[in-house]
């Protein structure tokens, strides 16, 4: 009888050990369930210096583990940017590889001229360049001081004429030296800047070259709210002088 109890257990535990194994061995076949995340991707490969269309990007879901910190989920803040490197198919969309036009920041320059601007440099001193006050961002008039020689009809004669012109008026200031950052204040404990660097058209380029090189120029500063030109004429010095 003990004999045949002992049987019964060794088959019991047998068929166990079996559907153990049987389970073991069908859960390895099975994929464990893993969390994911949404996120945007590159569709193809976005050369650098291109704006970003929703046709050049897609979302896709990843393995959370495999999501690059920062990688962005919306494509809203993708979308109408530019690829500041080259973006490669796949490739998960991070915000320090996309620019704003208009936008400089840490990245160059050349990323905050607006389309069909120019940025051209001009070299100022504490008189000229209002006492080192002028921040990027600011807006400002720019007159020139030149001096014209007049001769007689017959020739005989020449003389010296000073004039005072309005050379350009509301003009960005995109930076000060190669400084770009826009904190709205002056520091009276800062070195004091050399170089204006301005946003203006490929003909006010023109006009504000010949202008430093022809005579003296000054900038003006401007309230960031007042946008109107006045289109000023020029003066001469018999104009300023009390008769």
């Amino acid at each position: 009888m003990a004999v045949k109890k002992v049987k019964i257990l060794a088959v019991v535990s047998a068929v166990a050990t079996a559907l153990l194994l049987y389970l073991f061995l069908g859960s390895l076949g099975r994929p464990t369930a893993t969390s994911t995340m949404s996120v945007i991707v590159a569709a193809s490969d976005i050369p650098a210096n291109t704006p970003i269309t929703n046709e050049m990007i897609k979302t896709a879901e990843l393995p959370a583990a495999s999501v690059v910190a920062g990688a962005l989920t919306d494509r809203t803040k993708v979308v109408g940017k530019i690829a500041s490197a080259e973006i490669f198919v796949g490739e998960q969309l991070l915000e320090a590889k996309l620019v704003s036009t208009g936008e400089s920041g840490n990245k160059t320059l050349a990323y905050a001229i607006e389309p069909g601007m120019r940025a051209i440099t001009i070299h100022v001193d504490e008189t000229s360049g209002l006492a080192y006050m002028i921040t990027p961002g600011n807006k400002v008039d720019i007159i020139g001081e030149f001096v014209s020689t007049e001769t007689s009809d017959d020739g005989s004669t020449s003389s010296k004429k000073s004039y005072t012109t309005m050379v350009l008026e509301n003009v960005a200031v995109l930076a000060v030296d190669n400084i770009f950052s826009e904190d709205g204040k002056a520091d009276s404990e800062a070195p004091g800047y050399t170089t204006l660097t301005l946003q203006v058209t490929p003909k006010q380029a023109m006009v504000l070259s010949a202008a430093q090189f022809e005579g003296q120029i000054r900038v003006i500063l401007r309230s960031p709210v007042d946008n109107q030109e006045t289109n000023q004429e020029s003066l001469t010095l018999d104009d300023v002088m009390v008769k």
